[in-house]
């Protein structure tokens, strides 16, 4: 009997863990300050702090934003983080090879384009089919750190902030 109460706290562990990894991905709206606009954003915050955001601007790109998680880190000017999913995609550039958009605590990469609802991008694919992301990076001061955010539950969130009728071809 004891052997079956702990195959039942184990099932019951594993699905209670299972539930909070994937609800880790969320949907919120942020407003603008300026000007008042509301953006939806599919987030995750790891662990550590850090934050993965996922969202559709007003010229329909599909945008991702790394965040750091200390006020007192500062990225390093002019060296976009890297970031991997799972052991296959590895890059530090948006498409079509330009730079990251960086500032001090954050730094954002174009995905891809929404043109007829149709989003062709290996890297929105890899994000929303993955299991793990890790980004690396360099601080001001010299040092190198990296991070990872789980991705279970990135394509529920993702698909509804950019339209859940896209269709994201690899």
């Amino acid at each position: 009997m004891k052997g079956q109460d702990l195959c039942y706290a184990l099932l019951l562990g594993l699905l209670f863990k299972a539930n909070s990894v994937f609800a880790v991905w969320e949907v919120m709206a942020l407003t603008d300050a300026g000007d008042s606009s509301t953006t939806q954003v599919a987030y995750t915050e790891n662990e550590a702090g850090y934050s993965l955001e996922i969202y559709r601007d007003d010229v329909d790109a599909i945008r991702a934003r790394f965040s750091l998680n200390r006020k007192l880190e500062q990225l390093a000017k002019r060296h976009c983080p890297t970031f991997q999913v799972d052991s296959r995609l590895l890059d530090n550039r948006s498409i079509n090879d330009a730079p990251c958009i960086t500032d001090v605590g954050w730094s954002e990469f174009v995905l891809g384009y929404v043109r007829d609802n149709v989003v062709n991008s290996a890297k929105l694919n890899a994000l929303v089919n993955g299991n793990t992301i890790t980004f690396r990076y360099m601080l001001e001061n010299g040092a190198y750190e990296e991070t990872s955010f789980s991705l279970l539950g990135s394509k529920r969130s993702t698909l509804t902030v950019i339209g859940g009728d896209i269709i994201i071809s690899p």
